[in-house]
């Protein structure tokens, strides 16, 4: 039998989801096993420090990926125009063949019964980390670009760039599957209301292009076009050639590491003294994104029963990520202040390392 290392904390409708992070042969006893004289409480502290150090040791292994990114950058390997063109490629190309392949061969009806709740959460949850981003960036002087960009960066996360690999991580492909359906729901708000907050603060930009049909039409992009694909072909049980398959799995495996090079050159893109200017708003940034939100997921999904430990996870998960790597990108193409983005991308990735292994080491 597999022995969960969590077991003894949780009921037995409310298995762990780190039951798919570390798991231990019959023979083997658990590394924390409390004897029986050990008190409750000290058994209790065992059990949360070796769920954290197990999360820590994960993420640590991505972190080493950023830190290449960041001396590749430092060394001129790696510059904007190269990040931009990277970037487009995992948008346009890679990610969008992950989603297409994670849903096309792990997506079934039956699967959907139980995910179901994934893209409702992320919508509820982007809203509200919207509303909270609005009440906050009144507390802070910006211009009306920095405003917009305040917002997109406490509201938008990295999920895609970073929750992949951390979710392959911590739960291997079921997790990275759920991940993917997640961002359905996110991607509905993170092509229209992120793209709407970005224009209204461009003076250039026209009301007809910032209008509702203008904002819709950004819908109709590659990631969703793969998403849409994988989970029809997933419900419908399509049978794919191999080969496609195969092609799919190969070209969808690098996201993972090329997003995160991209990640750790924007990283160390970052100057210190530039953390100054917007400490006031980075500090706001990062209690909303890193703070507020994880700690609101983990309390109201703490409620529905009916999820499954695996989903929840990864709802916090999310909640956790920092703001969206591509927020540059964004502020570059659609408005708001492309200087701001990136120094708030640098802060709430940074800060991210300490807080995403505090958060997930509490679901």
């Amino acid at each position: 039998s597999i022995v969960n290392i969590f077991y003894s904390r949780r009921s037995k409708n409310n298995t762990s989801p780190f039951v798919y992070l570390t798991r231990f042969p019959p023979e083997a006893d658990p590394p924390f096993a409390p004897e029986a004289h050990q008190p409750q409480a000290e058994a209790e502290e065992l059990r949360d420090w070796y769920m954290f150090s197990q999360v820590l040791s994960k993420v640590s292994v991505l972190f080493v990926l950023l830190v290449v990114g960041a001396i590749a950058r430092y060394k001129g390997l790696l510059n904007d125009e190269f990040n931009k063109s990277l970037s487009k490629l995992v948008l346009l190309v890679t990610l969008p063949v992950l989603y297409f392949y994670s849903l096309a061969t792990q997506f079934t009806l039956d699967l959907f019964r139980i995910i179901w709740s994934l893209p409702v959460f992320a919508i509820c949850f982007v809203v509200i980390a919207y509303l909270i981003a609005m009440a906050l960036s009144k507390l802070v002087k910006l211009n009306k670009r920095e405003r917009a960009t305040f917002i997109y960066l406490s509201t938008f996360t990295n999920c895609g760039f970073l929750a992949i690999p951390i979710a392959n991580m911590l739960y291997g492909n079921e997790g990275v599957m759920r991940v993917v359906f997640f961002n359905v729901g996110f991607n509905i708000l993170y092509w229209t209301l992120g793209v709407w907050t970005l224009r209204a603060s461009n003076e250039t930009v026209s009301s007809e292009k910032n209008g509702m049909r203008g904002v819709l039409k950004n819908l109709v992009n590659s990631g969703t076009i793969g998403l849409l694909c994988g989970i029809v072909v997933g419900i419908l049980a399509i049978k794919v050639p191999s080969f496609i398959l195969d092609a799919s799995n190969m070209l969808g495996s690098a996201t993972i590491p090329v997003a995160l090079l991209v990640v750790g050159s924007i990283m160390g893109k970052g100057n210190i003294k530039e953390l100054y200017t917007y400490k006031g708003a980075l500090s706001l940034i990062i209690l909303c994104k890193l703070v507020i939100i994880p700690i609101f997921a983990i309390f109201i999904t703490g409620l529905f029963g009916s999820l499954d430990p695996l989903t929840r996870a990864i709802i916090v998960l999310q909640a956790a990520m920092p703001s969206a790597s591509t927020t540059p990108i964004f502020t570059t193409r659609f408005g708001g202040d492309s200087r701001f983005a990136s120094i708030g991308v640098f802060a709430s990735t940074i800060t991210s390392v300490i807080t995403v292994p505090i958060i997930m080491s509490l679901v």
